[in-house]
């Protein structure tokens, strides 16, 4: 087999990164509370049809749209849950490195006979990030 020049043209290629399946923590928890208001207006819409007070508009199908907003509410929950998980797993890490930060400064405190020079290391957090996707 005998194979010839390969060559590439530095080409870029557009990506479909699509931004409502890439979701942060914090607009993950804005997104479950708009889903659960509009299920509750549609059930609201759907009683006052059943009751004759209101007209539905044409094409809407209460039953429908509110299966829609619960499958999507049952995913959103999912990856909430997916992401606390991460982010216990990375605080049992960061636990454990902050931990040995605090004795490695006491150590070179007792070595020394004074206060270890620089800033305090911080505690990590258990709950995911703002930005956590």
């Amino acid at each position: 087999m005998k194979l010839g020049n390969l060559s590439g043209d530095g080409s870029k290629i557009h990506a479909d990164a699509s931004k409502s399946k890439a979701v942060s923590y914090k607009r993950l928890g804005k997104l479950e509370e708009e889903l659960r208001q509009e299920v509750e207006k549609l059930f609201a819409l759907a009683e006052k049809a059943e009751k004759g007070e209101e007209k539905l508009p044409e094409g809407l199908f209460p039953g429908d749209e509110i299966g829609l907003r619960q499958e999507r509410l049952a995913k959103l929950v999912e990856a909430k849950a997916v992401l606390e998980a991460r982010a216990q797993e990375r605080f049992k890490t960061e636990k454990a490195e902050y931990e040995a930060k605090l004795r490695e400064r006491e150590e070179k405190a007792q070595k020394n006979g004074r206060k270890p020079g620089g800033r305090q290391p911080q505690p990590p957090e258990s709950k995911p990030g703002d930005k956590d996707q």
